[in-house]
């Protein structure tokens, strides 16, 4: 009989082990997709305080160069943080789904602008055509980590609508690159520049669409997450 039980006892815990490691319950990493948004919004508003000091001030201001570099530390930085604080975070969920997600969006987030500070410090001086090719082309870096990254996490998650959004932003943004559109932009206090437009829609996608990630993942494990109480089997048991 007590074996009976042991072995009952046994099973009850690999059922739970189970559920926990595998229940698609996102709430604990949507705070991360917002966190991702708020970094890149954060760093949005040192790149217009560089562009305002810049258009204000002048290029050789000390703060352009500072709000400059700080643009990018921000990022990499944070990226960094937000990554080790939940890769501790998650790691007591044990659930492998969300793990793999985290180390997806890690590996890409962090090591897509380990590359982009590389190359533009591998760019040539100049202002020749094809070293303008080479500036516009930097934005490559971290868009397409970042689809890859959204449609890896649909196909994850089984969510269908985000690998739709995936696809369509894809296509979407294809268009905008090809047409090589401009725009005018940091703008406060003078005449600013021209980004082009794909390269907005990026800054658009890594602050409203992170955090708008983040809402889904949040919202949809309250309506329809695929949440176990595993805490049931141990009161059974």
């Amino acid at each position: 009989m007590d074996k009976n039980v042991a072995l009952a006892l046994d099973d009850i815990s690999l059922i739970k082990t189970v559920i926990e490691r595998t229940q698609q319950d996102f709430s604990k990493i949507a705070p991360f997709f917002i966190g991702v948004g708020m970094i890149n919004g954060i760093a949005a508003i040192v790149e217009q305080l560089m562009y305002f000091c810049r258009n204000t001030i002048g290029y050789g201001s000390s703060l352009v160069r500072i709000f400059g570099v700080g643009y990018y530390l921000i990022k990499i930085i944070g990226y960094i943080i937000l990554f080790l604080y939940f890769s501790r975070k998650l790691k007591i969920t044990n659930n492998e789904i969300s793990n793999g997600m985290l180390k997806i969006w890690g590996i890409f987030l962090i090591g897509s602008y380990v590359f982009i500070i590389l190359y533009m410090n591998l760019i040539p001086m100049g202002n020749n055509d094809q070293i303008v090719t080479l500036w516009r082309c930097k934005e490559l870096l971290e868009i397409l980590p970042i689809i890859f990254a959204l449609f890896m996490t649909g196909i994850l998650t089984q969510r269908k609508l985000i690998t739709i959004c995936a696809a369509c932003y894809s296509v979407l943004y294809l268009i905008l690159f090809m047409s090589m559109k401009e725009m005018p932009f940091g703008t406060i206090g003078g005449k600013g520049t021209l980004i082009s437009v794909s390269s907005f829609s990026i800054r658009v996608v890594m602050i409203f669409g992170m955090v708008a990630l983040g809402l889904f993942f949040r919202i949809g494990a309250k309506n329809h997450g695929n949440k176990y109480n595993t805490r049931s089997f141990s009161n059974e048991a």
